[in-house]
Order: C-alpha cells, then structure tokens, then sequence
C-alpha cells in the first residue's frame, strides 16, 4: 500500500483546519487528482506531522482538516549545513533539491570570486523564495517532517567571519589534500562543507578560509562538477557520520 500524499503547511496544528499553499494546493488538485475525503499527511516543516482528511478541494482552494499527530520520521543525527556557491540555470534547485533528500539541515548560499555572473543576483534575494520552495517539495518527497533552511545568500567574507558551533570543512581540487573520508569527524557535533564554484576557490580564498580554521579535503582524483561535488560531499557525509552509516 502507497504512502499518503504529504503536503508542507508551516502552520500546522492539531485540529485545525486550513488552506494547502498555492503550489500544493496545485499539485494536489490538478496533479494528484485528489477529492474532498482523499486522506493525507500534513507537516510544518519543523518536525511534527499530522493524519489529515481534503476537506474542500475547489478552483481556487484546497482545505484540509487536520487529525492525531503522528511519529515522523527521524532526522539524521549529524547536524549537516551544506554552504554551496549558487549556481546559474536549475543546477541550483538541483543541489537544493538533493541535499534535502539528502537530509542536510541547512543550505547556506555563498557568493565567492567566481561564481557565475547569472547566479549573482541571488545576493538581492531573488532566488530565495524559489530555492525554499524546492526543499519544501523534497521534504514532502522524500518522507521529512523537517524543511532545512536556505538562508538568505551571503558573501564568503561573511561566512568566513560567522560564528559557527562545529567542524567547518573546504573541499578543494587542488592536489595534496586528504580525502574526506579519512578525516576525524565528531558527528555529534555539527558540520558546516563548503562547496565551490564551477572553476574552484581563488588561491586567495583558499587561504583565507584555512586561516579561519576551515579543514581542507578532497572528493577524490577527478574534478567534479559543481553540482556533483555538493551532492557527492553530503551524501559521502551521512553514510561516514550521519544517517546512512551501515
């Protein structure tokens, strides 16, 4: 038997009853097909889930009313922050999409010196709300009562210069480096990975975040794409330290 449609409405409580967002309330009717009575599952985005019955499906709304909370599933145990230098194009939503599945607990966009020019605007905010969207659909894909955050793009000073409670890791191309697997990672405590840019770090960059305390490592011999290289770094990361881990 088929798991329930699941649907992301951040104000989610016990018994209330209330509208499925735009783009849900869309997928629901036109994509799902669903009729008033189709039972369903209803979360808020921070961890709690809810049973819950379409009580009105029409043109221009679908209502739910909500039931008996039920057990989520659980996150990971590695709080995992992925900061990602945004890219152009859906290569973006792409990374944003796969990191949720992937059970990331933050996105943190961060412009550096050579990040395409087209992916820049994110500094204005301009992709955010998209970029929340894409993780809030993931999130009801894959079966998370948690959305991570995507934080509002920021600059790589910025990062640099930002309190970060845990082990902060760079992944660089340049040769030399250990591989991720081989570091010593205290997985109850958080870990920020820092992915580049198509074209890697400024030497400068590179240094910088060394002096700040970042762990150089690599993904292994082949030059990945950017892309690759983020998906590649969380998904190496929960099967060493987190959720995936035999």
């Amino acid at each position: 038997m088929s798991s329930p449609p699941r649907f992301h409405v951040p104000s989610a409580s016990p018994g209330a009853r209330l509208a499925l967002p735009e783009h849900a309330a869309h997928h629901a009717r036109e994509v799902l097909r669903l009729r008033s009575g189709a039972s369903v599952l209803v979360f808020d985005g921070n961890g709690a889930e809810f049973e819950a019955e379409l009580d009105e499906v029409s043109r221009r709304s679908v209502s739910v009313r909500l039931g008996a909370a039920v057990t989520p599933r659980r996150e990971s145990p590695l709080r995992l922050v992925l900061a990602v230098s945004p890219l152009k194009g859906d290569r973006m939503e792409l990374v944003v999409q796969k990191a949720t599945e992937l059970g990331v607990a933050a996105i943190w966009p961060v412009v550096t010196f050579r990040t395409d020019a087209a992916a820049r605007p994110a500094l204005n905010g301009s992709r955010g709300e998209r970029w929340e969207r894409v993780a809030s659909g993931a999130a009801e894909q894959c079966g998370r009562a948690v959305v991570p955050e995507v934080a509002p793009t920021t600059t790589l000073d910025a990062l640099v210069a930002r309190t970060f409670d845990g082990q902060r890791v760079v992944l660089l191309e340049t040769q030399g480096h250990s591989p991720i697997a081989s570091l010593e990672i205290d997985p109850s405590r958080a870990l920020l990975l820092l992915v580049g840019p198509a074209g890697g770090f400024e030497p400068s960059e590179a240094d910088a975040l060394r002096e700040a305390g970042f762990t150089a490592a690599s993904l292994g011999p082949r030059v990945l794409r950017a892309e690759t290289a983020a998906v590649a770094a969380v998904a190496i990361a929960q099967a060493l330290w987190g959720d995936l881990r035999a």
